[in-house]
């Protein structure tokens, strides 16, 4: 089984109460750290000590200003679970320049006990990496800075989720989504927003996060990093092109118990 924890489902404006994209995946591996993750994946009952394994989709703000303070609070691992493997960070080419800016926040250098012991790994589409029993392959993503999408596979089972990030609808897309249980998928543009307006800011329309999943046969559509204000709007235009799609709730959790075989439970 794969299970995915929804930490953060909103868009890059700060809400009450809300948390930007990022998720935990079978209680040890987040992918980005959103405003404030370690802070946010307490709410669902996960402790930042508990997470070995950080992707990256890219280094836009609102995926890691949380970077910090997940440094912070997992430096406390090996004191918490004293055979704690090292932190394994994986991302795309620009991460080293936001890792050094979290190290230097928390002045590492004069106290490194406030940082975890922790390994980066430069990761490029068409790779993969092993995880136990999960494999993760490395995609494109279409955004602004160097980004990345990742697919999760359970290799006894084959039950997968892809993770988009950021980007605008490219035609590689569908491809590495291909057959996917389930597909989250950012959908920041309004479902009205001009072409120019897209090309500019790289982000995906509703209506483009359903072409990738009718394209790819995905199982189910889950929509995510989208302003509160335009919820019902984004759903009820990847409706329209797409049957299977549903909004990401922060709180919920995902289980992919297997090829086509999902189920959701709610806070």
């Amino acid at each position: 089984m794969i299970s995915v924890q929804f930490i953060g489902v909103s868009g890059s404006r700060v809400g009450p109460g809300e948390e930007t994209a990022c998720y935990v995946v079978n209680g040890s591996i987040l992918i980005d750290t959103g405003w404030n993750a370690s802070v946010s994946m307490q709410e669902t009952g996960i402790r930042p000590t508990d997470i070995d394994t950080l992707f990256i989709t890219h280094c836009h703000q609102d995926h890691i200003l949380g970077l910090p303070g997940l440094f912070f609070a997992n430096s406390q691992r090996k004191r918490v679970r004293p055979d704690a493997p090292d932190l394994q960070i994986y991302g795309p080419l620009d991460l080293p320049l936001s890792i050094e800016g979290a190290r230097a926040l928390l002045r590492a250098n004069q106290y490194p006990q406030c940082v975890p012991d922790h390994r980066v790994t430069l990761i490029y589409p068409g790779e993969s990496v092993d995880l136990g029993d999960v494999r993760v392959d490395v995609g494109r993503a279409f955004h602004p800075l160097d980004a990345r999408a990742y697919r999760f596979t359970e290799t006894s089972t084959g039950g997968s989720v892809v993770f988009t990030g950021d980007t605008a609808y490219h035609e590689y897309l569908p491809v590495f989504a291909k057959g996917c249980d389930v597909l989250v998928h950012e959908a920041s543009s309004t479902p009205d927003t001009e072409l120019s307006a897209r090309q500019r800011v790289l982000h995906s329309t509703p209506q483009d996060a359903a072409r990738v999943a009718s394209e790819a046969e995905a199982g189910e559509l889950v929509l995510v990093h989208t302003a509160s204000e335009n919820r019902q709007a984004v759903l009820e235009h990847a409706r329209s092109n797409f049957s299977n799609v549903q909004l990401g709730i922060k709180g919920a959790r995902l289980e992919i118990l297997g090829p086509g075989r999902t189920q959701w439970i709610y806070p």
